[in-house]
Formats: structure tokens, sequence, C-alpha cells
């Protein structure tokens, strides 16, 4: 099943052979065939243990990704998430952030940067291998508003344009 396609890249879902409760996300080059397999996780539809699958966007030929999960009991901890974009041509890691839960919007830069609104109206961003930094931490931030053009981020927030590099 494809998640997400461009006319460079496709990212699908299959069931491991000999599991249907096994999935695998793969991204594949639609030029040259080549596949990396970028996330896996159990899923039989049958129990509070499943796993969520990943949230995904796609740019060119790079994968953004986000794990997170939530546990059924709230005594049991919080939700804890991870983002990053992986180069197809590669399969390298490119970027890393901890996302901490579901991501509301994510948008990719330049060389596998990218930024994300987080509950709260949160705006981070990844620009730097290993360096995440949180670009506004207040409410009124409009989730569905981010935006790149370039090395460039908007958003909203309460109503107002704003704006901040995204890579340098």
């Amino acid at each position: 099943m494809t998640v997400v396609q461009n006319a460079q890249a496709r990212v699908y879902v299959r069931s491991q052979r000999g599991d249907a409760d096994q999935h695998l996300l793969i991204g594949c080059l639609l030029r040259s065939g080549q596949s990396v397999q970028l996330d896996s996780w159990f899923s039989c539809g049958c129990s509070r243990g499943d796993e969520s699958a990943p949230q995904v966007w796609l740019r060119a030929r790079i994968v953004a990704l986000n794990r997170f999960s939530c546990p059924p009991d709230p005594l049991l901890g919080g939700c804890v998430g991870s983002a990053r974009t992986v180069s197809l041509r590669t399969g390298e890691t490119l970027r890393r952030a901890n996302s901490g839960t579901a991501i509301a919007t994510l948008v990719q830069g330049p060389r596998g940067a990218f930024a994300y609104v987080a509950s709260g109206g949160v705006v981070v961003k990844s620009a730097q291998p290993g360096e995440t930094v949180v670009l506004v931490a207040a409410p009124g931030v409009d989730p569905y508003s981010l935006a790149s053009a370039g090395s460039r981020v908007y958003w909203l927030r309460g109503g107002t344009p704003q704006t901040a590099l995204l890579t340098p």
C-alpha cells in the first residue's frame, strides 16, 4: 500500500514475509528501483499493545518520519516520539529530533533539514545534525500553517505571519 509518492520516489507499507502483523515501511527510488527499509512495527489490530505506524512526509528523495507512541494508561508514562529524515539514495539518517508525540505538520528544507509543529503549538527545527532548536513555544500557533520556501520556514501565530531561517 502506497503511503506517499512523488515523481522521484515512493514510500509504501508491506507485511513481512510469513507475518501479516509485522509491517515494513519501504522507500523506493522510482528511476533506479533502489529501496531502503525505513521502519517496522507490530500491529495485529487486536490489542492495546499494537504499535502505531509512523507519520511520513516525502520531499524529492528525502523521507521524513515521526515514530511516536503513547501508553494506553497515563500511569505508565507520557508519550514519546522521534522524528528523522532519511536519504533514499544512501539510507543515511540526515537529521533527528525528539518530537515527543504526534506532529501536526512537518516541512522539509534543503539537505534533510526539517521543521515541525508539535503539541501546544511549539515550532521546532532540526537544521544541523544533532541540533534541535525551538523556534517558538507560545500559544496561538496555527499548526497547519507551517510552510517552507528555500531555507526559510513560515507559520501563523495569532493570525500574524512569522518566519525563521531553517538552514544557515
